[in-house]
């Protein structure tokens, strides 16, 4: 056993820092001990080299895989990349693959030219269509598997695989999938583990019980399983599908669904406050007189629907169709009819109704999920309380740890503020202007790249509209906006734009959302990110819908500890992620600003390197400014 300790130290391509052996002999005892492990290590400790490192001599030995599992596609590459390394710093003969889906592999996609963003379902239902006259396909069938010899060479991201196999006009897609048999690692989303919809697939395909499972970002998984099983109508899909139908010429559901619209209308002047409860069964007896016709109906929706995709398939549209989603909708809603943990809420969207099916059992459907693999390792940078963690998973027996971070006095400051707040239903004027004076004081020194994360859009929105956009003016500074409803490409241009203003003269400020695409998913490196104010707590707004949240987990796990879970600790987690864009590696400096007394009272669940630096002062222009000042000759050069 100790020659395969020794093997994980020596492949790990970089020099040791502090605790980081500790790190690697911890994943590595766990994992051959079969394990569940926990690891909280701050981003910038080296986790996916060291957990690399650690897991190598074990797949080797008995001849497993290991399969890393991100939140999102952009994210499965981090792994081959960090594989690269080992690759050519240690001549190690180790293959692996960053796997995606067939809406990024499809090269018939890119020929169709479809216009809009298709989805991976509708991707599915593509190559499925065109099945039997796809050129790659035919393509991929004359492929001898000797000419993969060239690309099972080194590990490849997702990206090279898809250009070899571009010059040859076979399927990249079905070329994935005989490179599973040579690979030791695949790096892919979440959802191919986690959704039982499609994680049967690559059960057969690999096996999971010959498998060590890797689950990166793992303070995500609540969220990522209940996402899974959630979606949502409005109006407009309503009277979309209306259309579709007159379309068809289909009377019976045409006038079923005339029915359903005239019920959401009517339910629309009814509710009260943000949100209600949906009576499924009253809309069910209104729109066609009882639940079973209610089905049948929804049923012959979907079928029409999908005739209404291929249909667009055939005229070079995208496969989209309301009738289909909103079939598909309610007879999701139906199967969770008086399941527990299963809600149906209605909320006002302006003058459209917007039903939302949402699925809140991440625990039950986790928790049997772990015990098929060999071993399984989660690790992220706000994992802790690692007791909470494992319990909300469905994890039973596990071994845990939180590490230090490399972060200290010499990498930032932190700035608690007395007297702001955005607690409450609304952030009042007055609370406005005392968080744009502090804010001004966050600025006035400050020749960086920066950003305020708020605690919601509501929140932002007040703020843009007292003057924020204003103050970065009178600063010279270019202001970026993540305005809620952004599409994919809007947003990357935005980012795009927010990091290429830290080498201009007019340097940047990036207004986003905290647990939003900014806050969470997005690296700053170095010079793109260095100064942060956070914009009160990110708790969610007190709906129907976080009430029935809140009571479904004192329900599960008690009073105190499942208002704790659903509503305390997630907040907490987004924060930390917001608070952790601007540390991404142990030479990087940060200012960071709490703007909200209560991170006092949770100091404790913060990141450790918030805890030791943490400093309390009033928020106000003149205090802030004094303290940044101070610090900024110690951190930033000039």
């Amino acid at each position: 056993m100790h020659q395969w300790f020794r093997l994980s130290h020596i492949l790990f391509p970089y020099e040791f820092r502090e605790f980081q052996e500790e790190f690697l002999d911890f994943i590595r005892l766990g994992v051959h001990e079969g394990k569940a492990v926990l690891a909280d290590a701050a981003t910038g400790f080296g986790k996916t080299p060291l957990i690399l490192a650690a897991l190598i001599p074990e797949a080797l030995k008995h001849n497993v895989k290991v399969l890393w599992i991100v939140r999102t596609g952009s994210e499965t590459d981090r792994p081959i990349e960090e594989l690269k390394v080992l690759h050519s710093s240690r001549n190690l003969r180790f293959f692996g693959f960053s796997f995606r889906g067939k809406r990024d592999m499809c090269l018939l996609l890119r020929d169709l030219r479809l216009s809009g963003e298709v989805s991976h379902e509708e991707a599915s239902l593509i190559c499925r269509t065109y099945k039997d006259r796809c050129p790659y396909r035919r393509g991929f069938e004359g492929l001898r598997r000797d000419v993969l010899d060239e690309l099972v060479e080194e590990p490849r991201l997702y990206t090279e695989i898809l250009e070899f196999c571009g010059g040859l006009k076979v399927c990249p897609y079905l070329v994935q999938l005989m490179l599973m048999d040579y690979a030791g690692i695949l790096a892919l989303n979440y959802n191919y583990i986690v959704d039982p919809k499609i994680s049967n697939f690559m059960r057969r395909r690999v096996g999971f019980r010959n498998a060590i499972l890797v689950v990166d970002e793992a303070h995500n998984l609540q969220k990522a399983a209940e996402e899974l099983n959630s979606d949502r109508i409005t109006s407009g899909t309503v009277e979309r599908a209306i259309r579709e139908a007159e379309l068809l010429g289909d009377r019976d559901v045409a006038g079923f669904l005339d029915a359903l619209n005239g019920y959401f209308q009517k339910f629309h002047g009814e509710i009260e406050g943000e949100d209600a409860l949906f009576p499924l069964e009253e809309c069910a007896w209104k729109a066609a007189g009882g639940l079973e016709d209610f089905e049948q109906l929804c049923i012959e929706a979907r079928r029409l629907g999908n005739r209404i995709r291929r249909q667009r398939l055939l005229e070079g549209k995208i496969p989209r169709s309301s009738l289909y989603h909103l079939g598909n909708f309610w007879i999701r809603a139906l199967e969770g009819l008086g399941v527990d943990g299963v809600a149906l809420t209605a909320s006002r969207e302006g003058e459209a109704l917007a039903v939302e099916f949402t699925d809140m059992r991440a625990s039950e459907l986790l928790g049997s999920l772990w015990r098929e693999f060999r071993s399984c390792i989660f690790c992220s940078g706000t994992l802790k309380p690692l007791e909470a963690f494992a319990e909300i998973v469905g994890l039973k027996d596990y071994v845990g740890r939180v590490f230090p971070s490399p972060y200290s006095e010499r990498n930032l400051i932190t700035l608690i503020t007395r007297g702001l707040s955005t607690r409450g239903e609304e952030l009042t004027d007055d609370m406005a202007l005392r968080y744009l004076d502090a804010l001004e004081g966050f600025m006035a020194s400050l020749r960086v790249n920066l950003a305020v994360f708020t605690s919601s859009y509501r929140v932002q929105r007040k703020l843009l509209d007292r003057g924020l956009r204003d103050l970065a003016e009178k600063y010279g500074r270019r202001i970026y906006v993540e305005e809620q409803g952004l599409r994919g490409d809007e947003g990357r241009k935005i980012l795009e734009g927010f990091k290429a203003s830290a080498s201009d003269e007019r340097k940047g400020m990036l207004v986003a959302v905290m647990g939003g695409r900014f806050a969470e998913g997005a690296d700053y490196p170095g010079e793109q990110l260095e100064a942060i104010f956070i914009v009160g707590m990110p708790f969610e707004k007190p709906t129907v819908k976080t009430q029935l949240y809140i009571e479904y987990y004192q329900r599960l796990y008690g009073e105190d500890k499942g208002r704790f879970y659903a509503y305390t600790l997630p907040a907490l987690k987004r924060a930390s992620q917001a608070m952790g864009r601007a540390l991404r590696s142990k030479e990087d400096r940060a200012v960071l600003v709490l703007g909200d007394w209560r991170y006092r009272r949770y100091l404790e669940l913060l990141p450790d390197y918030v805890q030791g630096t943490a400093k309390i002062v009033a928020g106000r222009r003149e205090p802030l400014a004094k303290e940044i000042s101070e610090a900024k000759r110690r951190l930033f050069k000039g």
